[in-house]
């Protein structure tokens, strides 16, 4: 079954073709407009998507030997969380190309398609499972007993655990987005020469809190404190905190696999950790490759694979709409019903 799938929850225009869980051919366009802004302006954002998204369908189509929209058997797209006006151009253009063909639409959740990139690999996820999903909008912990019921344990409290990345590296010079200038900072600084706050610390917790973080962060800063050692320290602090809590939810619920997603899994040392602890404990583990560790359409079309091989006949309305934020238990790939 041959599915395109569009992604343009935030500033990263997608598109994805693939054969079931397989990819075909695939093409991610990064905005690079929002970095002099030090920041994601939502309104350049969604008028990118207008201007880029066609024509990298178009470029998918042509590298996948797709002539035409009859060849598609399903469209999928994120419709939240995300950005409202970002979210809405990927929709309106999926819907209406699945109208045009007469092919079933899927609109997918993106929370959960960021965990959907590990579906249908080579190796198969043994349940029940730890998911840790982390990037620059979220920071949460889940249960996985299968692939159809992921539990919510905890999410943040306030800033995303990417946020607080960028937001550090701006801080300290390095651009924005800054997560991975920071890494490499902190390759070069010593973490123990900065000492910084570990809040909500308690791994029996599974919420998150950097905002206070931050604000440390920026006061060491000022008092002159090295690029490199904050960035090294601030690393460290993070990623023992992310691990911490998903290994004691590991521990208590006898999980057998631990499944990583989202932009923040790039983090060179918090993948180090991971490996090291999951090696450790006999756990399965699961890391996206950087590559699509980020937004991409590829996870969109994995959920939408997923749910299709579930049910052959499902879809979405095509009144399907966009959501900001996403606010329950239980998460599933089904973004609209």
């Amino acid at each position: 079954m041959r599915i395109l799938a569009v992604e343009t929850s935030c500033d990263d225009t997608a598109v994805a073709l693939l054969d079931g869980c397989r990819a075909i051919a695939e093409r991610i366009y990064r905005q690079e407009i929002h970095s002099k802004h030090g920041g994601i302006v939502p309104e350049l954002a969604s008028r990118k998507h207008m201007q880029i998204l066609p024509g990298l369908v178009e470029e998918v189509l042509r590298a996948g030997g797709v002539k035409s929209f009859e060849e598609i058997d399903a469209f999928a797209a994120t419709t939240g969380p995300g950005l409202t006006g970002s979210l809405l151009v990927g929709l309106a253009w999926t819907k209406a190309a699945a109208w045009a063909s007469g092919k079933p639409f899927l609109g997918i959740n993106h929370l959960a398609a960021h965990l959907y990139i590990h579906y249908g690999g080579k190796r198969q996820v043994v349940f029940p499972a730890a998911a840790l999903l982390v990037s620059g909008g979220h920071t949460s912990l889940f249960r996985m007993n299968s692939w159809e019921d992921i539990l919510l344990l905890g999410s943040t409290r306030d800033d995303a655990a990417g946020e607080a990345f960028d937001k550090t590296a701006k801080l300290a010079g390095l651009g924005y987005p800054g997560g991975a200038a920071l890494d490499l900072a902190a390759d070069r600084g010593d973490p123990e020469k900065v000492s910084l706050p570990s809040p909500i610390a308690d791994p029996s917790i599974p919420e998150f809190s950097f905002s206070g973080l931050k604000t440390a962060a920026k006061l060491l800063w000022e008092k002159g404190t090295d690029r490199n050692d904050l960035a090294a320290s601030f690393r460290k602090t993070v990623a023992n905190l992310l691990v911490s809590k998903l290994m004691y939810q590991c521990e208590k619920h006898k999980m057998k696999s631990v499944i990583a997603a989202g932009g923040v899994t790039a983090n060179s040392l918090l993948r180090q950790i991971l490996r090291e602890e999951c090696s450790e404990k006999n756990l399965n583990l699961f890391l996206p490759d950087r590559e699509h560790a980020t937004d991409n359409a590829l996870m969109v079309g994995r959920a939408a694979a997923a749910i299709l091989e579930k049910d052959p006949v499902a879809s979405s309305p095509l009144s399907c709409n966009a959501f900001a934020r996403w606010s329950g238990k239980t998460l599933s790939p089904i973004g609209c019903y």
